[in-house]
């Protein structure tokens, strides 16, 4: 028998929801350490962004490719310098995603009220929600924030490893021969 499932993909499963787990446990550690992951990025990003712009040889137009490459490597020298800051920018942009979303879901649950159609409560709800989970991460200091992203992290560690475990005990079991074809 040869079978498509792996040991090595159950490993990785339980590597990262340990890996969550942790995260999880040391939300803060985990921000900053996204935070510092993402300046190394962005930093490799640049310095590749400004080697291609001048290995062009003047064959195409330079400057907005300069200015991406610059900016990218600006800020992630600023996330591995100040990883706090970067994770306060996540943070922020968090907030801003939902504030908007969060007035939108209230928008639209008001319409669906006007035109009397049901369950238009659910939306208010989730409206309202996103708009309170958005004020409170507006007003939390650097350290809250690293330690939001630190929890996202965490969750979607988890999330993925238990979705890649239940991918592959899902793999079927098949015959060599079978395999084969």
């Amino acid at each position: 028998m040869y079978t498509l499932r792996s040991p090595m993909l159950t490993a990785e499963a339980v590597l990262l929801i340990v890996l969550g787990i942790a995260a999880l446990l040391l939300p803060l550690a985990a921000g900053l350490a996204a935070s510092i992951v993402f300046g190394v990025i962005l930093v490799l990003s640049g310095v590749l962004g400004l080697a291609a712009a001048f290995a062009s040889g003047g064959r195409h137009p330079r400057g907005w490719s300069l200015l991406s490459a610059i900016i990218a490597l600006v800020v992630g020298v600023v996330l591995l310098v100040n990883p706090l800051a970067g994770a306060l920018g996540l943070t922020l942009l968090l907030s801003v995603y939902l504030l908007v979303d969060g007035f939108a879901l209230i928008g639209l649950a008001l319409n669906h009220r006007r035109r009397v159609t049901g369950r238009w409560s659910w939306l208010l709800g989730s409206g309202i929600l996103d708009v309170v989970l958005a004020v409170i991460l507006i007003l939390l200091n650097a350290v809250g924030s690293a330690v939001v992203i630190g929890f996202i992290v965490g969750i979607d560690l988890i999330a993925a490893g238990i979705a890649l475990f239940l991918f592959q005990r899902a793999m079927p079991t098949v015959s060599s021969s079978s395999a084969l074809l």
